[in-house]
């Protein structure tokens, strides 16, 4: 079994913010000179200009709170977040009713993780302006990263009473709201949030995450195509588009997508990761391969990367490196099932009941409903001659997923060896309707209609297994002793030597 794994970001909200003249002392003139020429190169996009502007304006006059202010804005763009909240304590202490002060500053804290500062913050900014909307919807996000969703969501309501227009706080309520499991409330807020502002990149994201959890794969896409319209650097979007589409196996566009993810990303493991496990259902090896090395390059300590280069290897028969690829996972994390239920694969390939049958039981025990692991301890059961067991674990695996189609050829065994020939026929039956691509299925399945008398029968299953696997020497063996059972002398001779 493969793992992906992926991230779910939702920014803040950013603020509005206006330059205003403010009282100071004789030398103002020079100062606020510098001051706005700093707000003029700061809505340019000059940070670094502007905030050298701010310099010489705070030089000139040290008790200029706005230029403190403006400075944190600069700085805080440049996502320099310690000098901004410097900068906003500095305004603050000049001016302490400087309400824009606190609201911004609660930002950078939420920003540098520090949540209940900014809870602080928003409280101080209500406390001097009680119908502020911004300091509201900042608040119920850290409310919400502090995994409060109900009492964020009685902040958005408050701040989407006060202000109608502001797009972000739907956008920030349906985060809050898809967490709680309230998916409808969720995409119905991001589509106000959307028709409020129609460039609102997160929202079209925040909604495609959500049509997923819906299920709904073309809707999640198309969003993720609005949003990387919005924003053609957008990462996170390529990303969730790949994972989505790779979830509907279309291993073509989620390779590229995770591409152009890769373009903007290129020190991300996880999407190298991603991309490996899309190319080996693309059926490439070595480019599946080459993900997986650049990715643990960068992320030595990935147990899911190593996981899935382990399972990479068990397919190309090198069991030792599988071998060494998981118990390197394991090290670094031992709760980890399905790693311990792969594992347990490579050892029952190399004979090793004992060590498989540790491992299935211990995927089991970390995950009694991996009806894998079931399926695998009736495999071992039935290495091992015990038909009862195989049984019993392959009703359990089937009775935890009802197409399994190993564990209902690995009943069909166990019913065979214990002479129960139409059970058996009818799991390989089974088997073979969930995947018809099983060359064993057909080669068993062949065994118990030679052994009901259906010798035509029987040889065309041999037939067909050896179709799908001309290597298949067992079937070309069990067919050349139906041949023999039917008189066909020469045939059976061809295919037994």
């Amino acid at each position: 079994m493969l793992f992906r794994s992926a991230t779910f970001l939702v920014l803040a909200l950013a603020f509005p913010f206006s330059f205003l003249a403010a009282d100071v002392a004789a030398d103002s003139k020079d100062a606020s000179f510098y001051n706005q020429s700093g707000s003029d190169k700061y809505v340019r996009g000059d940070l670094d200009g502007a905030i050298s502007d701010y310099d010489h304006a705070i030089q000139l006059n040290p008790r200029m709170a706005k230029a403190f202010y403006n400075r944190a804005l600069a700085k805080y763009d440049k996502g320099n977040l310690a000098e901004a909240i410097a900068d906003y304590d500095q305004a603050i202490k000049i001016n302490p009713d400087y309400e824009d002060a606190y609201v911004n500053r609660g930002l950078a804290k939420d920003d540098a993780n520090d949540l209940d500062g900014a809870i602080a913050d928003d409280n101080a900014a209500l406390k001097l302006d009680p119908k502020d909307p911004y300091a509201y919807n900042n608040r119920g996000w850290a409310k919400y990263r502090k995994g409060d969703s109900d009492a964020a969501i009685a902040d958005y309501n408050r701040a989407i009473a006060l202000d109608p227009s502001l797009s972000q706080p739907y956008n920030d309520r349906g985060v809050a709201e898809r967490d709680k499991g309230q998916t409808a409330e969720a995409l119905a807020d991001y589509a106000h949030a959307i028709q409020l502002d129609p460039g609102d990149d997160q929202a079209y994201y925040n909604r495609a995450v959500a049509r997923n959890d819906g299920d709904d794969a073309s809707g999640a896409i198309a969003d993720y195509g609005e949003a990387i319209k919005i924003d053609p650097k957008y990462a996170d979007a390529y990303i969730g588009r790949a994972e989505t589409e790779a979830g509907e196996s279309e291993w073509d566009n989620a390779i590229a997508d995770y591409n152009s993810a890769i373009e903007l990303k290129d020190k991300d493991a996880t999407v190298y990761n991603e991309r490996g496990l899309a190319w080996y259902h693309e059926g490439n090896s070595n480019k599946a391969m080459a993900d997986y090395n650049t990715a643990l390059q960068l992320d030595p300590n990935n147990n899911l990367v190593l996981t899935n280069r382990g399972n990479l290897k068990k397919d190309l028969g090198d069991l030792g490196g599988a071998l060494a690829d998981y118990n390197q996972a394991l090290t670094l994390d031992d709760k980890y099932g399905n790693t311990y239920n792969n594992r347990g694969i490579v050892k029952e390939m190399q004979g090793d009941l004992a060590g498989a049958w540790a491992d299935y039981t211990k995927a089991i025990e970390l995950d009694p409903k991996n009806a894998e692991a079931y399926g695998n301890l009736s495999s071992v059961c039935n290495d091992k001659g015990d038909w009862d067991g195989a049984i019993q674990n392959a009703n359990r695996a089937l009775n935890l997923a009802h197409d399994f189609a190993q564990a209902s050829n690995n009943r069909g065994v166990a019913e065979y060896q214990k002479h129960n020939l139409t059970a058996a026929l009818a799991d390989f039956d089974h088997a073979l309707q969930i995947d018809p691509d099983d060359e064993h299925a057909y080669n068993n399945r062949g065994l118990a209609e030679q052994a009901l008398g259906d010798v035509e029968a029987a040889i065309d299953d041999f037939d067909f297994a050896m179709q799908i696997d001309p290597q298949f020497s067992q079937a070309q063996h069990n067919r050349g002793l139906a041949k023999l059972h039917q008189g066909n002398f020469l045939g059976a001779l061809e295919d037994l030597y």
